[in-house]
C-alpha cells in the first residue's frame, strides 16, 4: 500500500491545534497490511518538533553532508539525550567545513 507524506503524517502524528504553534505528538509502530511503518526511523520525535521535520529543511535548502549534520544537531539538541553534546557536534561538522572552504581558497 503506497501513501503520499500528507496522509503519513497524519497517521503518524497526533497534531494538538489549540496551542501557538500546533504541538505534534508522534504515534507508534503503524501496521497497515503486511508492511510496519516506524516512526522512530521514519520520522523520529526529536527531529519533528514544530512545523518542520529536519531532513525536509535540509533537502529544501539542498545541504551538504556538513551542514545537513550540523542543522540535524542543532534541531534535536533540546529534545535528545545531551544538548551540549549535540551543540558539540554540531560546532565540529562546522568547523570540519570550514577548515574544508579555507583550504580550498588558498
Amino acid at each position: 500500500m503506497k501513501i503520499n507524506k500528507e496522509e503519513w503524517q497524519q497517521m503518524n502524528c497526533r497534531v494538538q491545534e489549540n496551542t501557538d504553534p500546533p504541538q505534534i505528538t508522534p504515534l507508534p509502530d503503524i501496521k497497515l497490511g503486511d508492511e510496519i511503518y516506524y516512526p522512530k526511523v521514519d520520522h523520529p520525535k526529536h527531529y519533528n518538533v514544530g512545523i518542520y521535520e529536519t531532513i525536509d529543511v535540509i533537502e529544501d535548502w539542498k545541504l551538504d553532508f556538513h551542514c545537513g549534520n550540523a542543522v540535524k544537531y542543532i534541531s534535536r539538541h533540546l529534545h535528545k539525550g545531551d544538548p551540549q553534546r549535540d551543540i558539540e557536534k554540531a560546532i565540529w561538522y562546522l568547523q570540519r567545513y570550514l577548515n574544508k572552504l579555507k583550504d580550498a581558497s588558498n
